[in-house]
């Protein structure tokens, strides 16, 4: 169809163009509205959701604080508690220790005041562990004491075996050498009470099992020499405690 023809069709049929070209305008302005009108509907539906899911969380986060602050309180009730707990033992254990102190020297006095409630003139008063300087080191403190009003000093040596193992293997050291006593320090001379301490740390792979102390008086004008013996086991818990 060459220009003559299509202006004379088009002025024929103008009315018709019109009429499909309005047609075709109003399907697509329905179709837009009838598109816009379910994406709208979508839209608040999809916010209605998103409405009722915050509100379940913030329920939620609400009900998480609330238990979460209820555990605080237990924690921290819970934390006094125990804290009370605690004070109340150390202060037991304070008072039980300051008991054991003074029975201790009452003790310890009484003998040098009344030797006459023990057999023997000299003894080994107590022998202690505990801690020392280093967290492999050991402090040990030995007490003796003269009970014979007669004599005027107790003189002799001092001699600390300490038995263990090595091993499966049996194992016996000087823990006066290990405490880097001399021969002249292992001496003693007293008249009342003496204390004998130094600081040691254990072989390699040793195993302490107990502690013999040995004393060897030398003979007086009025008594003739002696030996002195106690064995003493080493603490199975916490170094610390005077051994008995």
């Amino acid at each position: 169809m060459n220009r003559m023809k299509f202006l004379l069709w088009l002025k024929g049929s103008w009315r018709q163009v019109l009429l499909s070209a309005g047609l075709m305008g109003l399907a697509a302005l329905a179709g837009q509205i009838v598109g816009n009108y379910y994406y709208v509907q979508q839209v608040n539906l999809l916010s209605l959701k998103l409405e009722e899911s915050q509100k379940k969380t913030d329920s939620l986060t609400a009900s998480l604080n609330e238990q979460l602050k209820q555990n605080d309180y237990l924690t921290a009730e819970l934390a006094v508690e125990k804290s009370a707990g605690q004070l109340i033992q150390q202060e037991l254990k304070a008072e039980q220790q300051k008991l054991f102190d003074t029975r201790k020297d009452l003790a310890f006095y009484q003998r040098i005041i009344s030797p006459e409630l023990q057999a023997d003139s000299l003894i080994i008063d107590s022998f202690s562990i505990s801690p020392g300087t280093a967290a492999d080191k050991f402090r040990f403190n030995l007490v003796l004491i003269q009970q014979d009003k007669q004599r005027n000093f107790a003189k002799g040596t001092v001699d600390l075996k300490l038995h263990g193992f090595v091993g499966d293997k049996r194992n016996t050291v000087d823990l006066l050498q290990l405490a880097g006593f001399s021969k002249s320090d292992k001496a003693f001379s007293f008249k009342y009470f003496q204390i004998i301490e130094g600081e040691f740390s254990l072989p390699e792979a040793f195993k302490p099992e107990k502690i013999d102390v040995a004393l060897k008086v030398a003979a007086a004008r009025s008594a003739k020499s002696a030996k002195v013996d106690k064995s003493f086991f080493w603490p199975t818990e916490q170094p610390g405690e005077i051994l008995e």
